[in-house]
């Protein structure tokens, strides 16, 4: 794929001061944050390449890179043909951000939920790993997920020879810092909607982790299995023993969870299915917070049209672009309609109770 006319995506804002904070229709389904007491959105969104693709996957690599993939889409550079899974590298900061596609020897074709598509990105210790989704295996259907990593940041990958079924069928690595520092432990955690599809709501998020040096290892993984008498994670190899993290009868689908060191807590993000509405993507957004990984978490944002009629999904906030006090954060989102289907980025501002 000849890719000498690749441009630097142009960064476009465009006001949207219909997109307000409205009361959700709906509780939500944990009581406030006792550390954020309110998260305000920017009347603004940031826009990259129009029609480039969606979902974005993204991690950051060292000092001001971030790798990140797309989907269903011509890429920044607006190339041909169109790829289910592609990948480009993210520098700047909001609102000023270029992107830039490039090359990798996994690079897809395909649509919809019949070509893989990433669902995560970590870059640990130098290596990159990528779990993808709608994996196919040989006499299966699509609804699988693989592993793979690459040691040249995206340009070349290996697959692991093992795949998640039945669940974590949309992984999301849990984001540190550059290159995973800061991480909490020696870890590597993902965490999923409890199902096999990107495409369907679950009401249950559930968890895993892998020693950071063992990321490739099948054995090495476990799940999280409930707390114990002393109010403490267990973990099981068996997958079937998995518990949820995190529940909410109104559903959860292609979510992420990033660490906020300035206010050290884990962000969660989720869309959820308002009352009435049983479509694939929904306006909705949910924002909750929790001391770890697991829990126990609480709200800080819960609203049913946050995109204002509009179909937004993947919604998540790069640990990249939150500022050293942690107050602010931009959130990274796609969409299927209102012009969201490419990079988009909107501010929040997290004000904090007095502690």
């Amino acid at each position: 794929m000849n890719l000498a006319a690749k441009t630097l995506a142009v960064t476009i804002l465009f006001s949207v001061a219909t997109m307000g904070s409205p009361a959700s229709a709906e509780a939500p389904p944990y009581p406030h944050s006792p550390i954020i007491g309110e998260l305000s959105w920017d009347a603004q969104v940031v826009k990259l390449t129009d029609g480039a693709g969606d979902n974005w996957p993204i991690t950051w690599v060292e000092g001001d890179l971030q790798i990140t993939s797309l989907g269903d889409g011509p890429g920044f550079s607006k190339r041909k043909p169109r790829l289910s899974l592609g990948f480009a590298r993210v520098t700047g900061n909001p609102p000023t951000v270029l992107a830039e596609d490039f090359v990798s020897n996994i690079d897809s074709t395909g649509g919809g939920s019949k070509g893989i598509k990433s669902s995560a990105l970590l870059m640990v210790d130098q290596t990159l790993y990528l779990f993808v989704r709608n994996y196919k295996p040989d006499g299966k259907d699509f609804k699988h997920s693989r592993l793979a990593s690459s040691n040249d940041r995206g340009a070349t990958w290996t697959w692991a020879d093992w795949y998640f079924s039945g669940t974590f069928g949309c992984p999301e690595f849990v984001q540190f810092g550059p290159s995973y520092q800061g991480a909490r432990d020696g870890y590597v955690y993902i965490a999923s909607q409890d199902n096999d599809s990107a495409y369907e709501f679950s009401p249950n998020i559930v968890l895993a982790r892998v020693p950071r040096e063992s990321v490739g290892q099948r054995g090495a993984w476990e799940f999280f299995a409930g707390m114990d008498a002393a109010a403490q994670p267990t973990w099981s190899a068996d997958i079937a023993n998995r518990k949820p993290i995190f529940t909410d009868p109104h559903g959860t689908e292609r979510i992420a969870i990033t660490y906020n060191a300035g206010v050290r807590r884990y962000i969660l993000t989720t869309p959820h299915q308002p009352p009435g509405i049983t479509a694939m993507h929904t306006p909705a957004l949910g924002v909750f917070d929790a001391p770890e990984p697991w829990g126990p978490w609480t709200t800080v944002s819960y609203e049913d049209d946050w995109a204002k009629g509009s179909r937004t999904y993947h919604q998540k906030f790069p640990s990249r672009w939150m500022s050293r006090d942690g107050r602010t954060m931009w959130l990274v989102f796609s969409g299927l309609d209102g012009g969201y289907y490419t990079f988009c980025l909107r501010k929040a501002t997290l004000k904090l109770t007095a502690r």
